[in-house]
């Protein structure tokens, strides 16, 4: 008889009609698992509209981010280079895109942004002297979801003629 047997539960064995049970096994059943996977899946479907909400919002945050650095870039490079510096549009609009540019040379582009609108107060390019103000008068930039706009996911980019980029939420008044 092995060690790790008790006698009874050896004696047990060995009467005809008496079976042992199986010692019961960790885990889980197929109708808690399905029932565990439905309830996720209702969940996730039911938070779904307000992760693509959050999504354009970051969209939108993340190119008035980009524009406010691409202006107080332009300001640097006018300064650092004793040159005038010019940013313009890529295309026909803001959202294809833009260059930082001295001249000739490009220092950086920016874009596309697919899914937003950039509407700019005065054109397609503006520019930067060598003493870090605008060449023109003060310049806004208006950063926006193409659909469902509302103030909230609003972003105003603003260049004083003096070269202070601010940034606040809503619409550029």
């Amino acid at each position: 008889m092995p060690a790790s047997v008790s006698p009874v539960a050896h004696r047990a064995s060995r009467i005809p009609g008496v079976v042992r049970r199986r010692p019961a096994r960790g885990g889980f059943t197929l109708v808690e698992l399905i029932a565990v996977v439905t309830v996720l899946s209702i969940v996730a479907f039911m938070a779904a509209p307000s992760f693509q909400s959050m999504i354009a919002m970051q969209r939108v945050r993340g190119a008035a981010l980009d524009v406010s650095s691409s202006l107080v870039l332009a300001r640097s490079e006018a300064v650092k280079r004793n040159a005038t510096v010019s940013m313009a549009a890529s295309g026909a609009a803001w959202t294809a895109g833009w260059t930082v540019a001295v001249g000739a040379e490009t220092v950086r582009s920016f874009g596309p942004y697919n899914g937003l609108t950039i509407a700019a107060s005065a054109g397609n390019a503006l520019s930067v002297g060598n003493d870090g103000r605008l060449t023109g008068g003060t310049q806004t930039f208006q950063v926006a979801p193409s659909s469902g706009a509302t103030s909230a996911s609003t972003v105003c980019v603003q260049i004083s003629q003096t070269g202070r980029v601010a940034s606040s939420a809503g619409a550029c008044s």
